[in-house]
């Protein structure tokens, strides 16, 4: 009787688990600042992030063609440092780099991996802007944004002091030096860690793209994430669109998995946000 009990609770279980690890979900956020350009209002973005070498088999390209974005955004850990697969995130960006242009700013999982000299080089080739601490302008007909990028603070760090390192000077730092000769009315960030949001507030930033939280990788219903990297339990900021002040910031819950290997409540989701003036 055990062994059919069993039986029956792991026919509806691994099921479940297959789903809620596989089953991409689209999350569509419509985004609406005075300040964005006319000729820019109406774009429409997609965003991708904390993939950690999954292999989707094509579904996920196939749903980022569908939406058919203006231009795509990846906020790092493509790749994942404990088994790592240089050869399919390549792959991957072959495939959506036809699909729109692509900008990219590295989490902690590149900059520990040992392979991201490797990666960029494949990045390179491809035409992917690799935004680490770097920013340009996106301009449209004549209309401009400005897009930062911030390399992951594990730059500065390694497996012995990544969980220990203080990341706020080295983030407060590379956005003074990004803004403060940049004259726009509107700009976007792009940066792995949304734990950093109020520095991101200090100055200013209009939009800011994150992940790396993996929505707190198990999810209670109407309570939100468990547990997630540099925020603990119960984070604040594991998933949606948080607006305080003048910014906002849109964190994803990501695609892949990394230590923990499996999703609860929590299926893979890929972003869309649309610009809009009003």
């Amino acid at each position: 009787m055990k062994l059919y009990i069993a039986l029956f609770i792991l026919s509806i279980l691994v099921p479940f688990l297959v789903w809620q690890n596989n089953g991409i979900v689209i999350t569509r956020y419509n985004y609406i600042n005075n300040k964005i350009p006319d000729k820019l209002s109406g774009m429409k973005i997609v965003h991708v992030s904390d993939l950690h070498n999954k292999n989707f088999h094509g579904k996920l390209t196939k749903k980022i063609k569908i939406i058919n974005p203006d231009i795509i955004f990846i906020t790092g850990d493509l790749i994942d440092r404990r088994k790592t697969n240089v050869a399919l995130a390549v792959k991957f960006i072959k495939e959506i780099v036809t699909i729109a242009p692509v900008y990219y700013v590295s989490g902690n999982h590149e900059q520990l991996s040992g392979n991201y000299e490797e990666l960029k080089k494949e990045f390179n080739k491809l035409h992917v802007i690799i935004m680490d601490n770097v920013y340009t302008k996106i301009n449209i007909e004549g209309s401009e944004i400005v897009l930062l990028g911030i390399a992951d603070p594990s730059i500065n760090q390694n497996e012995k002091t990544y969980h220990s390192e203080n990341n706020t000077t080295y983030m407060r730092n590379t956005l003074h030096e990004l803004t403060h000769n940049i004259k726009t009315d509107f700009n976007i960030l792009l940066s792995h860690r949304p734990e950093l949001f109020e520095i991101y507030k200090e100055f200013n930033v209009d939009l800011v793209f994150s992940g790396h939280a993996h929505g707190g990788q198990i999810r209670i219903p109407f309570l939100g994430g468990i547990l997630s990297p540099n925020q603990g339990f119960f984070p604040k900021y594991s998933e949606g669109m948080h607006r305080e002040g003048v910014t906002s910031m849109v964190v994803s819950r990501g695609l892949g998995n990394s230590l923990f290997p499996f999703r609860i409540f929590n299926r893979p989701e890929l972003i869309v946000v649309a610009l809009n003036k009003e």
